[in-house]
């Protein structure tokens, strides 16, 4: 690979050109932190760091290279806490920087262990990488609708015919009183009172 100087081709030997150990390699990246305001040469030199330490494990499959990316990203960041904790200007920020420093270096050794044991496999049980076709674009699927089912209605009540008004000369005179003061302040109401009182 052309970021891999030319003298250290012969300890690699894993492929770094799979889609798989690409995408890995561009996450494994971002933990080396970058410098402000980047420029390409300087993102192309820490690219190039980080496949020469990734390669220096040479993981033969996707196992042993996910292995081999921890801890590079754990080697880093146990790094970077070294780092900070130099120029950490309160005691508290370096110890709390220290137990992380001390931490990732934990995950280090027992990553380094387990990718010993991975390695140690023979040659046999490892299986090469499938070759994977990207898949069809998915044809659009159009959502298919509920069924609209008819809203039931309750069947329209016939309105009830008005009373016809009843025949004045058929009530007592209780009710025919009532009437009247009934008609006397309603047009009242409405200003159409005759001068006359009404009287039955």
């Amino acid at each position: 690979m052309s970021a891999v100087p030319a003298q250290s081709q012969s300890f690699i030997e894993t492929d770094c050109d799979t889609p798989f150990t690409r995408t890995l390699l561009r996450t494994l990246v971002a933990t080396f932190r970058a410098k402000p305001n980047e420029t390409e040469a300087e993102y192309k030199e820490r690219y190039a760091a980080v496949v020469i330490a990734f390669a220096a494990f040479a993981p033969r499959d996707a196992i042993e290279q996910m292995l081999a990316a921890q801890i590079v990203a754990a080697s880093q960041a146990a790094l970077d806490c070294m780092t900070q904790a130099i120029v950490a200007e309160d005691s508290l920020s370096q110890a709390a920087l220290h137990r992380s420093y001390t931490a990732f270096n934990r995950t280090v050794n027992a990553t380094m262990r387990t990718l010993a044991k991975a390695q140690a496999r023979p040659a046999a049980a490892i299986a090469p990488p499938p070759v994977i076709e990207a898949p069809a674009q998915p044809a659009r699927v159009v959502a298919l609708k509920p069924p609209q089912h008819p809203i039931r209605r309750e069947p329209a009540r016939a309105t009830p015919a008005p009373k016809p008004p009843r025949d004045p000369a058929k009530m007592d005179d209780d009710e025919l009183i009532a009437r009247m003061e009934y008609l006397r302040a309603r047009m009242e109401a409405e200003g159409n009172l005759p001068n006359t009182p009404l009287t039955p």
